[in-house]
Parts: C-alpha cells; structure tokens; sequence
C-alpha cells in the first residue's frame, strides 16, 4: 500500500512538473516584439484619434465630432477644453471665432427666437466693442452676463461712456423699474433720498405722484396682493374680482351700503376694529366696499357729467384705478351719520378714533389731505385701505402714504 502511494504521488510530481515545463517554453524573444508593435500600434491609432475621443467624451455626435475636426488644430484644442456647445455645427457655419462660441450658445440661451446670424452678429459686437472696456472697470465675467442678459447696445454704450462699474448699478438694479441709462438720475436722486427703492421707482414711474402727468399706463398682473398701488397709470384688469369676498353680518353694514362685499381678510379686520371701537364707545359701519370696473366706471361717468371732467379727475378714480375693485378699500361711516344726527363722518368722534387707531388692525387712511399732491384724489377721511398690520404700522409711524411706502420699500405690483 505504502509503494502505491509513493507511486501515485511521484505520478502527480511529474505531471505537475511536465506542466511547467511546457509553460516555459514560450517564446519571447518572438511574443515581446509582436506585443510591442500592437502598442506602437494602437499608440497612433490613439495620438491620431485623441481629440475625437475627448469630443466624444464630451457628447458630441459623430457628425458634431467630423465638423469640430474640420477646424485647425488650436481651434480644436479650445473646444476640447470647454463644455460641449449644443449648436456647434450652427456657429462653425456662421464663424469661425471659436473662443466665443460657448458665448453663442449663453445668449441664444436667453433668446431662443433670435435668429443664430444675428447673435453671432449681436456677440461679436459686444465682444469686440464693449467688453473689453468693461473689464478694464472691473466687471467679472459673471457680472458682465448679468448686464449682457438684458442690456441693450446702447445700454452698454452707456455704461461705456460714464464709466459706470458693476458695484455702482447693483444697489440699483436689484429694484423693479431698473433702466440702465437712467443711472446718473438714480445716484442724483440717492444722493437727496438715500434710498435706492425710491431714486430707482420715481425715475421710471414718476406719476406715482399724481402731481407728475401720467406717462404711460401699467396692467397690474398679480391683482390680490394685500399692498398694490391702484391708481392711475398702475391699474387692475377690468375683468378682476376677488376670488374671497364675502357678505358681512348685516349689524355692520350702513343703511346706504349698496356695495357691502369685501374681501375675507379685510372684512376679518375691520370686525376687529369695530368691536374695539364699539369698547369706546364709537361705532363704525360699512358704507361701501367692493365695486367693479363696470361699477366703477359707471360712477365715474356720472360725476363727470354732473360735475365735468376737472372735477372728476380729482374726486373720482377712473375705472381700473379705483381701489374699490381690490375689495380691499372701504368707505367707512358711523351709526350717528347712519342716523342723520351728524351730517359728516369726518367730523365725528368715530373719525378721530379710526384715525388714531385704525393702524393697529391693518388700515390706512387712505386719502389724507396733505397727502393730496401724491395721492391725486381730495381728502376723504372715510376711505381706508387694508394692507396688514405691518405695513399700515410701518406707514403710521412715518406718516407715510401708500406712494411713500411704495417708493421707500420697493414694494410695486408686478406690471406690464
């Protein structure tokens, strides 16, 4: 038993030992020049096709690939070293300036109708006669396509001209109403204001005083919002009604109230109100609150023929300029006017409570007759306005009309 095993096992040596043996009879002195050449090889293959597999890394289609290779070989190497250009087979056809080529693309980005030859045009301009002279006032490249998003070329001419640097617009341009070439108005009004709100929004909307004639007329687009400013030249749309008006309870609503409806979160308020007056013992009613455009446009063609168009300008707001369309401006009264045993609310004690605390629950009063000149309507002591307790605050305590917390606060409605 003992010889088998001997045998058997010295069988498996040398199988084992044949096996390496014939491992080692490879060759290679002839297998390590062969294995060379294929790395020489595929060596050129690569050197030759390096540049289209860094384009195809970069997603470039095929076809893309064949037109960058068309290009020199420096031109090449910038498209390389960029992100891909989603267009690049457009510019290659209108220009060979592939440096600006990823600038192409950013601008078309911003204005997708643009025909290509005319941002290539529009780029080459810029870049050519503007930016240069920009950078040597400072802009970064990312500040220079902030202005270049939206500037126009005499914009840029401008900006050219005064010398104007980035830091100098930004306070600026952060307001809604920004105009590049009304730069020098900005700092020149700053300068008496020290708010950048109000040097930017009194420039572009100077009838936001009503003692300024009235330019041009902007659509409000988002109508419900608690602080827009609704007067001529910023107007509603005529087919706007509050989606949340509602019905108050008959005990606040006045004798000759025909237009009782006003919006929830006014309506809230002015319970609020009454209740706190109704502690000191002055009553206030609703006398009217919520009006159409048609409603309004109505009344206004009534005080005009009654009256004439002088009178009406300055005593009625024109339809879509009347802050009764927001549901958010109410004609208050009293129950001793309701009663007929006073003849005029502003002369009441109910007067000079709202007027002391109305404030405090959201209201402004809102035609007050030393705000006349900006406000452009005659004082009305029983007008208010709901805009939330933070602003009516903020305007109390600095005798603030609706204009001024507009101009000082850069809070306008978006328009168009």
């Amino acid at each position: 038993m003992r010889n088998r095993r001997n045998k058997y096992s010295y069988g498996r040596n040398r199988y084992s030992y044949g096996r390496r043996r014939r491992f080692g009879s490879v060759r290679w002195d002839r297998l390590i020049p062969v294995i060379a050449g294929i790395v020489i090889v595929l060596g050129i293959v690569l050197a030759f096709n390096f540049s289209r597999l860094q384009l195809a890394t970069k997603g470039y289609s095929w076809s893309e690939q064949n037109a960058i290779l068309e290009l020199t070989s420096d031109k090449i190497s910038i498209l390389t070293h960029e992100d891909k250009v989603d267009h690049i087979k457009t510019w290659i056809d209108l220009s060979k300036n592939v440096s600006l080529y990823d600038d192409y693309e950013k601008y078309y980005s911003y204005y997708p109708k643009m025909d290509s030859k005319d941002v290539v045009k529009t780029i080459d301009n810029y870049f050519t006669n503007y930016v240069p002279k920009l950078k040597t006032v400072g802009y970064t490249n990312s500040q220079l396509w902030t202005v270049l998003k939206d500037a126009s070329e005499s914009d840029l001419a401008y900006l050219v001209k005064h010398k104007y640097s980035y830091n100098d617009m930004k306070p600026y341009k952060a307001v809604t109403g920004f105009q590049y070439q009304d730069m020098d108005k900005y700092i020149k009004l700053y300068n008496q204001k020290h708010n950048y709100n109000y040097a930017v929004i009194y420039t572009t909307y100077p009838f936001i005083y009503s003692s300024n004639k009235v330019t041009k007329t902007y659509r409000i687009q988002n109508p419900a919002n608690l602080l827009n400013i609704v007067k001529k030249g910023f107007t509603l749309p005529s087919d706007y009604q509050p989606s949340d008006l509602v019905m108050p309870d008959k005990a606040y609503i006045s004798s000759e109230n025909g237009h009782p409806q006003l919006r929830k979160v006014a309506y809230q308020a002015f319970v609020k109100m009454a209740k706190a007056a109704a502690a000191d013992q002055e009553y206030l009613l609703l006398n009217s609150c919520f009006r159409s455009y048609s409603e309004q446009q109505k009344i206004y063609q009534q005080m005009e023929t009654k009256y004439g168009a002088a009178y009406a300008a300055i005593n009625a707001a024109s339809p879509g300029s009347s802050e009764h369309q927001t549901g958010l401006g109410i004609d208050i009264t009293s129950k001793s006017v309701d009663t007929k045993k006073v003849a005029v609310f502003g002369f009441t004690s109910e007067y000079k409570w709202l007027k002391e605390n109305c404030y405090k629950y959201g209201f402004v009063i809102r035609y007050a007759s030393d705000k006349t000149k900006m406000t452009g309507i005659t004082n009305e002591p029983w007008h208010v306005r709901y805009v939330g307790t933070k602003a009516a605050t903020l305007m109390h305590e600095k005798n603030w009309c609706l204009e001024e917390y507009v101009l000082y606060t850069g809070q306008l409605p978006q328009l168009k």
